[in-house]
């Protein structure tokens, strides 16, 4: 038996973790969870799966729903390490998930990781602490999971690039002299996944494919020229490799995040099946190449790849405040890319040599967007 700690458990990965697993309960067992806001779902999930421990991680959150059944902890940090895992998914939303990754690896569980920030902005001082800690890193995002997959069948030494497959959002055909006119309503409705608002609207950009070549790099130890995107509207081959013969092998499944969230939680092998088989009899699938016009957080995100420093961190934090004040009306979807650019066309060239350094470039780019 494998105790399990979901963080996130009511976002759009905890939940699909939790239907995971409901298949797997002889194999899997939560011990812990937490939650930011939605405090009775979260509690809710907790009675119906059997998980003891909930954080709740939002300071001034009230309990409404008491349950002898859940002890409830206000330190995420402290049930990390008095609650034992073997594996801890971190499905955190966004920037605060970095922190959770090192409190996870400092507590000795292994990180099955679906926070790309974490790497985005912790960059090599994140795969050193988990060395440190002696623990794995486990990739839950779709295409970095299947890279992950096709490296170890293909070995390492034998590819050549490694291609990342983008759907291409919402927006792909859309004529570009209209991408004023699109609301965050709009914007967050994606064709192909169901996702929470934020992670929508960077699907819609591209900023998401972005942040993915950046994981990519230091995920897998390649650098910007031997990283690809392809624009595969149907989002079931995940990630492709090259090998250094010129063959493309692929990974393949429906667009499901069931299927890389077990492979990580049953890492290193599933037994069984997991989720709905893919069915080739009505599938068509496409590519095109990417266009840089339409989407240069891409090209944007493989500048931050070549200069490294603190341009990683700068990339991930301008668009999360810019997200924002998009969501809250106060600028148009063309200024998303706008006011990241801005930021990034300061020296970076700094590189952060501690988590702390990490949080001091954040809260500099924050002042700097807020001034």
């Amino acid at each position: 038996m494998r105790d399990i700690t979901i963080l996130g458990i009511t976002g759009s990965i905890g939940r699909t973790a939790l239907r995971g697993i409901s298949e797997f309960r002889d194999r899997i067992r939560i011990v812990a969870a937490s939650c930011n806001s939605r405090i009775d779902e979260a509690i809710r999930l907790c009675l119906e799966f059997g998980i003891p421990n909930l954080c709740i991680t939002d300071p001034h959150a009230t309990v409404h729903c008491q349950n002898n059944n859940v002890r409830i902890w206000k330190s995420l940090n402290d049930m990390l390490r008095s609650v034992k895992a073997d594996m801890v998914l971190n499905g955190i939303a966004g920037s605060p998930g970095l922190e959770a990754s090192f409190q996870i690896m400092e507590a000795g569980s292994d990180l099955a990781l679906a926070n790309k920030e974490s790497v985005v902005m912790g960059g090599n001082l994140l795969f050193e602490k988990a060395r440190q800690c002696e623990v794995k890193i486990i990739p839950v995002d779709s295409e970095h999971s299947a890279i992950d997959e096709l490296i170890i069948e293909c070995g390492k030494k034998n590819v050549e690039k490694l291609v990342i497959t983008a759907s291409g959002g919402p927006f792909r055909n859309r004529p570009i002299e209209e991408l004023d006119e699109i609301t965050p309503e709009v914007a967050a409705n994606h064709p192909t996944w169901n996702m929470g608002p934020k992670i929508s609207i960077d699907s819609s950009t591209l900023a998401n494919k972005g942040l993915e070549v950046i994981e990519a790099h230091y995920l897998f130890g390649f650098d910007a020229e031997h990283i690809e995107v392809v624009i595969h509207p149907q989002s079931v081959v995940h990630s492709m490799v090259r090998t250094r013969s010129g063959q493309v092998y692929a990974q393949m499944s429906p667009p499901d995040m069931v299927f890389p969230i077990m492979r990580a939680l049953l890492w290193p092998e599933v037994d069984r099946q997991v989720g709905k088989a893919l069915d080739f009899a009505n599938l068509d699938l496409t590519f095109r190449a990417l266009d840089p016009v339409r989407f240069p957080f891409v090209p944007d995100a493989f500048e931050c790849v070549r200069l490294e420093g603190s341009y990683p961190i700068v990339y991930n934090t301008a668009n999360e405040v810019a997200v924002d004040r998009f969501r809250n009306g106060r600028i148009k979807y063309t200024q998303i890319h706008d006011m990241v650019r801005e930021m990034l066309d300061k020296d970076w060239s700094f590189c952060p040599s501690s988590l702390q350094d990490i949080l001091d470039v954040q809260a500099r780019v924050f002042s700097m967007m807020e001034g």
